[in-house]
């Protein structure tokens, strides 16, 4: 990194978050912790289920769900999940996490969509996501 980038980059570290030309928000893993997402909606998928099932995945009813702050600009996050048919158990399916976030390094440097996808899923794990979107889906007419 030039000294020009690295000075660029030192003054936007205490700036909020801003879209970048490709679309992005780029943050730092530990930023998302200061956050809070509120739920934006969650649906059952049939067509997802079959996926899952295709690939011998124990769901009995499957879905995605997405979430955002309140924050200009807005960070969405959103994920597929499945309820496993032994345990009955919500998880995060194998889809791995979308978002308009692009996580970073210590350096500003992008992890990359896969990592990012990886550690949302890590991140994800600690958020108590499940009872919110069974609430959810109990309120529509037609649940899993």
């Amino acid at each position: 990194m030039d000294v020009e980038t690295y000075l660029q980059f030192q003054s936007s570290r205490n700036q909020a978050p801003a879209k970048s030309p490709d679309g992005y928000i780029r943050l730092r893993l530990a930023s998302l912790n200061a956050l809070s997402f509120v739920h934006l909606f969650s649906e059952c998928d049939t067509g997802f289920l079959r996926e899952l099932q295709a690939q011998t995945i124990p769901a009995i009813a499957a879905g995605f769900s997405e979430w955002k702050t309140m924050t200009d600009p807005v960070i969405s996050i959103g994920w597929g999940w499945f309820i496993h048919g032994d345990s009955e158990c919500m998880l995060l399916a194998p889809d791995g996490v979308r978002s308009n976030v692009m996580l970073i390094d210590a350096h500003g440097y992008d992890l990359g969509s896969q990592r990012t996808s990886t550690l949302f899923g890590t991140w994800l794990s600690s958020f108590e996501w499940q009872s919110v979107v069974t609430v959810a889906l109990n309120e529509v007419i037609t649940p899993c």
